[in-house]
């Protein structure tokens, strides 16, 4: 019976995953196209002075994703889909050290966005309440993760 609920458990680690790499990839672009609709709603406004802004907001986001969908797709499932030790402990690098970066980059591009004054029914106003909304839940999916990553046990293999 103890093996039943570790092999759920390791099946639930890796559907949490899958989920933490869309909504992080999902953050990602819409913190991207609030600053793209800024831009097009502005004219005289150059995208190029918001590069960085969105590079330190929609890295972490992307890197984050991006790991987690390649130790997802090099995962063999094992005994009752109990993932591999080698993937439970990336996974738990991948959530632990992306967390802090996706908070803090995703937070502080995120604020730069409101402070430039958008009006809610624009195009980029309304990208960025949604932004609110797929920060929090990629940042919230990627605790979750971290934390069944480490209550997670794995066979001696």
């Amino acid at each position: 019976m103890r093996s039943t609920k570790v092999g759920s458990a390791g099946g639930r680690l890796i559907r949490l995953a899958v989920l933490d790499a869309v909504l992080a990839t999902a953050a990602a672009a819409n913190l991207t196209l609030v600053y793209l609709l800024y831009t097009v709603d502005q004219p005289g406004s150059s995208l190029a002075g918001f590069v960085p802004i969105m590079a330190i907001g929609s890295v972490p986001f992307l890197v984050t994703g991006g790991l987690l969908a390649w130790v997802i797709r090099n995962e063999r499932p094992s005994e009752g889909d109990q993932p591999s030790r080698q993937a439970v402990s990336r996974l738990r690098m991948i959530t632990g050290f992306g967390l802090p970066f996706m908070i803090l980059g995703g937070l502080w591009s995120g604020l730069a966005a409101a402070l430039l004054g958008l009006e809610q029914d624009s195009a980029a106003g309304f990208a960025l309440t949604l932004y609110q909304f797929t920060f929090l839940a990629a940042v919230f999916v990627d605790t979750i993760t971290l934390v069944v990553a480490l209550r997670t046990r794995t066979s001696h293999q």
